[in-house]
């Protein structure tokens, strides 16, 4: 369709069906002005060469009468003759002075000049000049007559010269008129192709004026107005998913505020508490006030360490972190940490079993960055010797595969809900309620795992191990 060619396409072809629009047009109003010509010549209007056709008649005449021409007497006569509507005549003598006629002008300048132009035709200040000579019964030259005429067609009647003179007006100017016509008919057009995208664009930059972003521009054209219809509906969903992530990034502010100041609330109220049974108790208890002591400096631990989690969580969603990549031997790396999760759990007497599987030694020598790792593998652990009961068991599995380092942590506690499965690794996430209130954590440790995964190129997934334990699989990427 035309109005989804470009611009100038749209333009060109205006243009071309203009000319020839009116081409056609011009053409029948030629030829009907051609045939109003055609009946009315010789009735109405008199062709251009009608006073010259009259020539020879008029010269016979003159040639016949001769010498009596001369007097004025004849005046009246050469006037029935000669058409005074479109010819001029003049009657002089042998030395080019005029006798009498309708033609006043001074012609001829002495007997010579008379000589050398009789029996021709002049042109004469856009006019044609006949000298016809006239000559006695002797033959002798006694004088002359000048017949001057135009070439143009002449109309006798005044009607038909009006009537006639509209049709040469319409003649001069139809292709023009037609020009203009066809134009303001084509420009509409023209102007109602870019009209309506141009209107959707107006109406459209109107609702993001009133954040009314719910909205799509339906145009679709291979041309300019076309991209920038597409241009504007990108901007559009851009702008939408800014505004989505603002309103996400102020609500999750919003909800660490509350997370903060509900997880926060516990600990500050039981070291309010015990610090109001110091000050109102016996001092000289000195275990009494020990265990007071240990229990205050607990609880303030359990504030200090949720501050410190939703802050590096903050610092991760900012881009304040970066990757600090080192060499590291995975299977050494694992060992350690094994014993590191033994004396966390000792209490709960928690069986860790670590696997590392790979090509050979050397192999086993990765490079990540270190400190993240451990962390990644703190805050899975640790949430499973929450979960896991006494005796219970941890295996920490790794793969080493080409530059991939393949992570497994599976352990012998009730598993995930379907819920748990669903919203795991979501921020603030916690699953029971209570654990908040007993352990202290915010909901941010697996979120800051998979933060911290995905910062290494990979990726991480929870799932229920056969025998009914929770089970948490990640990879990263070797660098």
């Amino acid at each position: 369709m035309l109005e989804r060619k470009p611009l100038k396409s749209q333009f060109i072809l205006m243009f071309v069906l203009i000319v020839i629009t009116s081409i056609i047009a011009t053409i029948p109003t030629y030829y009907a002005c051609y045939v109003i010509y055609s009946k009315n010549e010789y009735k109405n209007i008199y062709p251009a060469n009608y006073f010259e056709r009259k020539i020879p008649e008029i010269e016979g005449y003159i040639r016949k009468e001769g010498e009596s021409l001369l007097n004025l007497s004849q005046k009246q006569t050469l006037d029935s003759i000669i058409p005074n509507e479109g010819m001029l005549y003049q009657v002089m003598d042998v030395n080019g002075n005029m006798l009498y006629g309708t033609d006043s002008e001074k012609l001829i300048n002495g007997k010579d000049e008379l000589y050398t132009k009789l029996n021709t035709t002049a042109g004469i200040d856009g006019r044609y000049v006949r000298i016809v000579p006239v000559f006695d019964s002797d033959g002798k030259l006694n004088g002359a007559v000048s017949l001057s005429y135009t070439l143009n067609p002449y109309i006798p009647n005044v009607k038909d010269r009006f009537f006639f003179t509209v049709i040469f007006i319409v003649v001069v100017l139809a292709p023009f008129i037609y020009i203009v016509t066809f134009t303001l008919l084509f420009a509409r057009k023209f102007a109602a192709n870019i009209g309506k995208p141009l209107n959707m664009l107006i109406n459209a930059s109107k609702k993001v004026k009133e954040k009314d972003l719910d909205f799509n521009i339906d145009y679709h054209a291979d041309n300019e107005l076309g991209k920038l219809c597409e241009a504007f509906n990108e901007m559009k969903n851009e702008l939408r998913e800014s505004l989505i992530s603002q309103w996400k990034a102020e609500q999750e502010r919003r909800e660490m505020v509350h997370a903060l100041a509900h997880d926060l609330k516990t600990p500050l109220s039981v070291i309010q508490g015990y610090v109001e049974s110091l000050l109102e108790g016996n001092f000289s208890d000195t275990q009494k006030t020990q265990k007071y002591l240990q229990v205050i400096k607990d609880n303030a631990n359990k504030g200090s360490e949720l501050v410190k989690e939703m802050l590096y969580a903050a610092e991760l969603e900012m881009s304040g972190a970066r990757l600090d990549i080192s060499p590291v031997n995975i299977r050494s790396f694992l060992m350690q940490k094994k014993e590191s999760y033994e004396m966390m759990s000792k209490s709960k007497n928690i069986d860790f079993i670590v696997d590392v599987k790979c090509e050979n030694q050397a192999t086993a020598t990765c490079s990540v960055d270190v400190a993240k790792l451990e962390r990644i593998l703190d805050n899975i652990v640790l949430n499973s010797i929450r979960f896991v009961p006494e005796h219970g068991t941890i295996k920490i599995n790794a793969e080493i595969t080409g530059n991939k380092i393949n992570f497994t942590v599976c352990d012998t506690g009730k598993g995930f809900s379907n819920k748990d499965l669903s919203n795991l690794f979501n921020k603030f996430y916690k699953g029971d309620e209570s654990r908040s209130t007993k352990d202290g954590h915010a909901g941010l440790g697996l979120y800051i795992a998979k933060r911290l995964v995905e910062m290494h190129g990979g990726s991480i997934s929870a799932s229920n191990s056969k025998d009914g334990g929770a089970c948490i699989r990640f990879d990263l990427l070797s660098h």
